[in-house]
């Protein structure tokens, strides 16, 4: 009895630390979870979970500027960003991404990324004029 009690308490406890069983993605998507630091910028970092994305920027010292959008994955080797204006907390200028006016002033960013490779301990995106190299956090 004792025994399998230890065993179902120990199945849930892993069963809950895997937090990739409970966000409802498949394929390389699973790897994509979670979140990334910019390699070269330590203060840059994109947090992907459930089809939602987070641009993290760390300015100063203990002062973090937030963007919040979402994301979509074509097939293994596309991805889309997308960050919304209105829901962020410093300027999006610096990106240079293409913007999709609203009429309501909305307006939203956009960038289509070529996934170079993903792992559960690197990523690398690709455009036609940058690569862009992160680590899992």
């Amino acid at each position: 009895m004792k025994g399998t009690l230890l065993f179902v308490v120990c199945s849930f406890v892993l069963l809950i630390s895997c937090d990739v069983i409970f966000v409802h993605v498949s394929g390389k998507e699973i790897e994509l979870q979670g979140k990334w630091q910019m390699d070269n910028a330590d203060s840059v970092f994109f947090n992907f979970q459930n089809n939602i994305f987070l641009y993290q920027i760390y300015i100063k010292k203990d002062e973090m500027s937030n963007g919040y959008g979402y994301y979509s994955m074509y097939g293994d080797t596309g991805l889309e960003l997308r960050l919304l204006r209105e829901y962020s907390s410093l300027s999006l200028d610096h990106l240079r991404w293409d913007t999709l006016s609203s009429v309501t002033g909305q307006d939203t960013i956009f960038k289509l990324y070529r996934i170079e490779k993903l792992t559960g301990k690197q990523l690398i995106l690709k455009t036609n004029n940058e690569k862009i190299n992160f680590h899992k956090f």
